[in-house]
């Protein structure tokens, strides 16, 4: 018979945020069951050229810095800070529990496991079962679990003589190639076709299916570091006084646009897609460069001459490569209603939208520092994650909703200012006093925020 305070389902990003926080603050000790061989939950199975779509400042642990901290110098992220690979991921949360959760004497780790039932783990490989009784709480680390093109169940049927691989078997199939097909218009058929373009290959051997095409983020709006304050922090401010004025979801978009916060494909298409895909201006114009885009809605079958969709046929040449990006990440979690915080369990969620790894510190802090479970639900509005506007403006609405919560106490906001991943928030509790210019950009996020958040509730009810 095993005991632990915590026990933990998954082993992934969020789940090591959350423990991360809880061993320098609490005295508690945690069983961490995870169904992979290793840490790190699905980058152990991600494509090799995959990268963060932020800058590696916003993700991984609390306690333990990603990345070197420079800006790229070459490539489609020339001039924006850095973005960790996913060979670099998996290798820090490798360390982060090799060095410092395991040496800590208060972590159990269980990989190649599951969870039978809550009382019992059971190894995959041996079928050995251990029961565990857990004293405090169960913390769920499954609702954040992304859905990736290696593992997941294509809904189209292909002919037997069509090769159509995950984007994990690119580097592999395409130099034997010369025409490629990619399915999907979310990050991974973004990465997929920027890789394509990178490594060589014409615009022109590209023809890319695309169901619904997304509104993506422009990157340089999220940088760290004070040389980007203007555009960051400023850019933050446009964002309140936009969202504080609209009077529809269509002029949100529009007026985003004109901000250079969001970015579409062709102005001559409106977007109907938000998953949060965050681009550089060159990565745009270079996107935007494939000229062969295929509009017809999902596929439903590829046969060795022609794609059938949704809304018709498109021809295709016998020899094309396909790869299948149409695995939807967190689609599971968009109308998610579970608390955070309830008797005996916590479900690790983003309170802050598209920021999982800090959502789950913060959770971990208040775990540690509140006593009242109706405060710390109180905190924790879930923001699901995101698959139309709509979606982003009720997730701006919960999110602002918690921030205003966490702002209001003393000490919350003393623990966010040396929070290594509240990015954003340390930049701003930096500007000086007397710095006029930067305090009246601040003036300016006060000054909205609050229509902002009424207004952005006006329009989502």
């Amino acid at each position: 018979m095993m005991e632990t305070d915590y026990l933990v389902k998954g082993a992934g990003a969020s789940a090591l945020a959350f423990v991360d926080v809880m061993l320098r603050e609490t005295d508690a000790t945690f069983t961490i069951v995870d169904r992979r061989l290793a840490p790190g939950g699905h980058w152990n199975d991600a494509y090799p050229f995959v990268r963060l779509h932020q800058p590696s400042a916003y993700y991984g642990v609390s306690s333990r810095q990603l990345g070197r901290g420079l800006k790229d110098e070459t490539g489609f992220n020339k001039g924006l800070y850095e973005l960790a690979s996913g060979v670099e991921v998996t290798n820090y949360f490798h360390q982060v529990m090799r060095d410092d959760f395991l040496p800590s004497g208060r972590v159990n780790y269980h990989p190649m496991s599951e969870i039978a039932d809550e009382g019992e783990i059971v190894s995959l490989l041996s079928r050995e079962r251990h029961r565990i009784t857990v004293k405090r709480k169960v913390v769920d680390a499954t609702i954040l679990e992304t859905n990736i093109p290696l593992t997941h169940t294509r809904k189209f049927a292909t002919a037997e003589d069509v090769v159509c691989i995950p984007p994990n078997d690119l580097t592999r199939f395409a130099p034997n190639c010369r025409r490629f097909t990619v399915l999907g218009a979310g990050k991974t058929g973004i990465d997929s076709v920027l890789w394509l373009l990178s490594n060589g290959v014409a615009p022109e051997a590209i023809c890319w299916v695309m169901p619904r095409d997304p509104w993506m983020i422009n990157r340089a709006i999220a940088q760290p570091g004070p040389e980007f304050f203007g555009q960051t922090v400023g850019g933050m401010a446009t964002q309140y006084e936009i969202c504080a004025t609209i009077s529809s979801i269509r002029e949100l978009c529009e007026r985003m646009e004109a901000a250079g916060r969001w970015l579409r494909l062709d102005r001559a298409v409106w977007p109907t897609m938000f998953h949060a895909a965050t681009v550089s201006l060159a990565e745009l114009d270079h996107l935007r460069g494939i000229p062969n885009m295929i509009r017809m809605g999902r596929v439903q079958r590829i046969n060795s001459d022609r794609i059938v969709l949704d809304g018709g046929e498109s021809l295709s040449d016998p020899r094309t490569l396909y790869i299948d990006c149409t695995a939807r990440a967190l689609a599971h979690n968009v109308d998610n209603q579970t608390p955070v915080f309830s008797p005996g369990r916590i479900a690790l969620q983003m309170i802050r939208q598209f920021q999982p790894t800090f959502s789950a510190a913060l959770i971990g802090h208040l775990e540690a520092t509140e006593g009242d479970e109706a405060v710390k639900r109180k905190l924790t509005n879930p923001v699901p994650m995101t698959d139309t506007v709509e979606d982003w403006a009720k997730g701006q609405v919960a999110g602002l909703r918690n921030q205003f919560g966490w702002t209001s106490d003393n000490k919350i906001k003393a623990w966010l200012a040396g929070c290594r991943l509240n990015v954003f928030g340390t930049t701003t509790m930096q500007v000086h006093e007397a710095d006029a210019e930067k305090q009246a950009i601040l003036q300016r996020i006060r000054a909205n925020a609050l229509p902002a958040l009424q207004n952005l509730e006006r329009l989502t009810q």
